[in-house]
């Protein structure tokens, strides 16, 4: 059964890349009229889509030309797919950090190697969630190949298909270098955190970014065991996940010593470099 499932979603096609350059929105935060214009102008000739930061809806088109040595931003109303996505982004932007960040409620997709019933004895296994995207776990390429053929089929993300003609999505100007791309994040069903994946424009394609236990962000290599500039880091468990930590600082070759009492509910590990390798020790 699992690999019925595994070969269903290979089948399905990924969609195609633009052909076209992807046309860039510039913000002009609660501008009026005219110093919408003037942005415009400052841009260059060419076609340009100005914003009004503050707003939701207004994103509005200027063909800039030169005449007599200046230049003439003649207004146009934006393409109806341009529209589209534009109020659809910003309904996902979070001011406070920059972020396209599109939040779902809670999803239940099949682990590697699950079968397809949910067992609520069991969901650490059953429930695909971070320790199985993790690039320690050996089954990610399918966990995430999982998680990218939810999102493409995803209806909330219809929007990106909406210029029909030419398969073309808006970029805001501080996504033109990659710095703040449209994230999904899907909140796993009970208690089991959360996935985030980030769409390549380039490609048209959904690519994992980072996942969450509901405590800490899954550690994807060995040097996560530590803090960001190596010193010691302490990692408290209970004993549902307990086990995946212990799994993935194995994959990640950190060995973890100490075993905590039968009947514990959580357990503590201070990690840290021994003899030039990472070291997790029951506190």
């Amino acid at each position: 059964m699992k690999k019925l499932w595994w070969l269903l979603l290979a089948a399905l096609p990924y969609p195609a890349v633009a052909s076209m350059e992807d046309p860039v929105a510039r913000p002009c935060y609660m501008c009026t009229a005219s110093e919408m214009y003037e942005r415009a102008e400052s841009l260059g000739v060419g076609q340009h889509y100005i914003y009004d930061g503050a707003s939701w809806t207004n994103i509005q088109g200027f063909n800039v030309t030169e005449v007599g040595g200046q230049r003439v931003a003649t207004h146009f109303v934006p393409e109806p797919w341009i529209r589209t996505q534009y109020n659809a982004l910003m309904r996902m932007y979070d001011a406070g950090t920059g972020r396209f960040v599109d939040q779902w409620g809670t999803v239940d997709l099949p682990a590697p190697g699950s079968p397809h019933g949910f067992n609520a004895q069991t969901a650490t296994d059953t429930v695909l969630w971070g320790h199985h995207v993790s690039d320690l776990n050996p089954s990610h390429p399918e966990a995430r190949q999982t998680v990218n053929r939810l999102l493409s089929r995803a209806v909330r993300f219809s929007f990106l298909h909406a210029d029909t003609e030419h398969g073309r999505i808006l970029r805001f100007e501080s996504q033109a270098d990659g710095r703040m791309p449209l994230i999904s994040k899907l909140n796993i069903f009970l208690f089991l955190g959360w996935v985030e994946s980030f769409f390549d424009y380039d490609t048209r394609q959904w690519v994992y970014l980072r996942s969450s236990d509901g405590s800490y962000l899954v550690q994807e290599k060995a040097e996560d065991f530590l803090y960001s500039d190596g010193t010691p880091r302490t990692f408290t468990y209970t004993r549902e996940f307990l086990p995946y930590f212990q799994q993935r600082a194995d994959w990640a070759g950190v060995a973890v010593v100490g075993q905590p009492p039968m009947g514990y509910r959580n357990a503590s590990y201070r990690c840290s470099i021994r003899e030039g390798k990472p070291l997790c020790e029951l506190l």
